[in-house]
């Protein structure tokens, strides 16, 4: 992340942060977190909050600057993204991406204007969601880019598989890298990915630079 560098924030849209910056990018499968996995997920969140002391802090503030002491805001949002990704792995959901002929319309996608109009360093195809770390190039913003990759291959997958319907869900995760040591815990996070979530071989796609 260059702070000095033009770029745009939005809170609505994801990404949030648009600029020519390594970002860490999870595209998920729109069935891949069901009402109950959700809630979970908050719930957990909350009991958090209470174990800390913060009964009256909802959390959607909690992870805002100024609502915690910085060092426990860090906590709880590490708390919050890691349950968030652990729920991702337990493969709910139809896991359409399994299929290897979906992986390859997504990976081929992906692969498409690398080196054009933005670099991949690699990414991982799961049964119900990607992780990529990508970075793009001048004049190209990564907001654009994720609309294209969910559009095509939303239409792709419905064609293969003789159906219809949202295959996505529209507002993908993104992270801007801050600097090298989060760049390179993101990158083994991808390739032990598959490993972690105990798949085998032929039930998920990593491509490495």
């Amino acid at each position: 992340m260059d702070w000095e560098a033009d770029s745009y924030v939005t809170r609505r849209d994801r990404p949030h942060i648009g600029q020519s910056a390594l970002t860490f990018v999870t595209f998920r499968l729109v069935d891949s977190m069901p009402k109950e996995v959700i809630q979970r997920w908050r719930d957990n969140q909350v009991d958090w909050l209470h174990k800390n002391g913060y009964h009256e802090l909802g959390i959607e503030r909690a992870f805002q600057r100024g609502a915690l002491p910085e060092n426990l805001r860090r906590q709880f949002l590490k708390m919050r993204n890691q349950g968030w990704h652990q729920s991702l792995d337990q493969a709910h959901g139809e896991c359409l991406l399994r299929d290897s002929n979906c992986a390859r319309i997504v990976a081929d996608s992906l692969l498409k204007f690398d080196k054009d109009r933005y670099d991949l360093d690699r990414f991982v195809i799961m049964p119900n969601h990607i992780h990529v770390l990508v970075q793009m190039r001048n004049d190209w913003l990564l907001q654009e880019q994720c609309t294209s990759w969910l559009r095509f291959t939303g239409r792709q997958i419905n064609k293969l598989l003789c159906r219809q319907g949202r295959v996505w869900q529209p507002e993908p995760f993104d992270h801007v890298l801050r600097n090298q040591r989060q760049f390179e815990y993101l990158q083994n996070y991808i390739d032990d990915n598959p490993k972690k979530a105990g798949l085998k071989l032929g039930e998920y796609l990593l491509w490495v630079r």
